[in-house]
């Protein structure tokens, strides 16, 4: 089986940003748009089922708080931590698709969603077809 598509953005995004291991771009469909390299397929789609959770418990938790949506990104960002410290960092992006990046134990997720936020901002490139 065929790894999902790798572009480029999120290559960069994990190698320039201390303490990211993976990244994956999940479309608002819940469907892989593109990984990191060393994302094998199944994990991906794990993944992808995983983000399409949280981000709609992330969506709607605002809306119960009774917080106003940003215009450009839905409902911002999560972070969750395991028990041994590794992280995983959830954005949404303006076209409603999401991003995901899991950080080592210890890692700045200050730096994280930084950069996670900014690539969102800039508008990710459309995928590529296979």
């Amino acid at each position: 089986m065929q790894p999902h598509p790798q572009p480029p953005f999120l290559d960069r995004l994990v190698t320039g940003t201390s303490g990211a291991v993976a990244a994956v771009h999940v479309s608002p469909e819940g469907l892989v748009l593109g990984t990191s390299p060393g994302v094998d397929r199944d994990q991906a789609d794990r993944w992808a089922a995983l983000m399409s959770a949280l981000g709609s418990v992330s969506a709607r938790s605002i809306s119960i708080a009774g917080e106003l949506a940003s215009s450009t990104h839905p409902w911002g960002h999560s972070v969750i931590e395991d028990r041994h410290g590794q992280t995983l960092t959830l954005v949404g992006v303006p076209d409603q698709s999401m991003l995901a990046v899991v950080g080592s134990k210890g890692a700045d997720l200050g730096e994280i969603a930084g950069q996670m936020i900014e690539l969102a901002d800039q508008g990710l490139p459309a995928p590529v077809a296979a």
